[in-house]
């Protein structure tokens, strides 16, 4: 397959750029970068398995979006953890599955895990250069504290569609919901599935991720995930968790899944602050971003 460097595995070799103490309370999973991919954004997935804490406050030269999932599927809304995040001089305390969004050059950190009873998946994103600063809140408590979305509810009402019981929504963000956001979308897939979403393109670069959701095996995917890249008919097959990256105007999708034992995340985004489908009138699949 033309495109098969695009898909980056998780295997128990790479790195993990966030660090936090106890050391063992986090457990890096899959990260993708311009030098895993060339091209791609900065995004590194990680469970965060027990209370920890992570000292000091930074702040970064492109916009970062800060996802946390709970990994209950019975009550998917729940982190079962307590965490701090402090973005300038306010405090965001998250208890649900939700998203956070920290502008370009905004301090933010001194961020702590509390009262966890289950392990909490994260990743985070850099949706442009990833060079991070230390730095010292300035503004006043109350600039930031909106910037967070706790549920999948695009203001445009649009809802992806799929076959009854394989998706389980969780959070949308983008500019819309929070000024300078970029597109993100994190939903569980709960079944096997044959079809959609349908090929498409664009003229921006997106990331497409499959995470499994067993904590204790964070590689493994549970799964088998098809994903179609680049000429039509294409497609590459994984049962790892796997980071993709799509380059501009490359045709994509759908994403197949032949067998499934255990619901496993998938999530997608990418740099620009929306992502509609600009001819969806016409019943097709030209998108773009605004």
């Amino acid at each position: 397959m033309k495109y098969s460097s695009n898909f980056i595995r998780a295997n128990g070799t790479q790195q993990g750029k966030f660090t936090a103490e106890p050391q063992d309370a986090v457990t890096h999973v899959v990260r993708l970068d311009d030098n895993e991919c060339p091209g791609a954004m900065f995004l590194e997935v990680m469970w965060l398995m027990k209370d920890c804490q992570a000292r000091g406050m930074k702040s970064c030269a492109s916009g970062t979006m800060w996802v946390f999932v709970g990994s209950d599927l019975d009550d998917y809304e729940d982190l079962n953890a307590e965490i701090e995040l402090w973005i300038e001089n306010d405090l965001l305390t998250l208890t649900e599955t939700c998203a956070v969004f920290i502008p370009a050059g905004v301090p933010f950190g001194n961020f702590k895990v509390k009262n966890a009873t289950k392990p909490v998946l994260s990743y985070y994103c850099h949706v442009g250069d990833p060079t991070c600063t230390p730095a010292r809140a300035e503004f006043p408590a109350g600039t930031y504290t909106d910037n967070v979305v706790y549920k999948y509810a695009p203001l445009s009402g649009e809802i992806p569609e799929g076959p009854p019981g394989f998706l389980q929504l969780l959070l949308y963000l983008d500019s819309e919901r929070i000024k300078g956001a970029p597109y993100m979308e994190t939903t569980w897939f709960k079944t096997d599935n044959d079809s959609g979403p349908a090929p498409h393109q664009h003229g921006f670069p997106e990331f497409i991720a499959f995470i499994g959701m067993d904590p204790e095996n964070p590689h493994e995917l549970n799964a088998e995930m098809q994903f179609y890249l680049g000429d039509v008919g294409e497609y590459d097959s994984t049962t790892k968790s796997t980071l993709i990256f799509v380059p501009p105007d490359i045709l994509h999708s759908p994403i197949i899944v032949p067998q499934m034992t255990r619901p496993a995340i998938h999530f997608s985004g990418n740099t620009g602050n929306a992502y509609i489908r600009d001819n969806k009138d016409e019943g097709g699949n030209l998108y773009k971003v605004k």
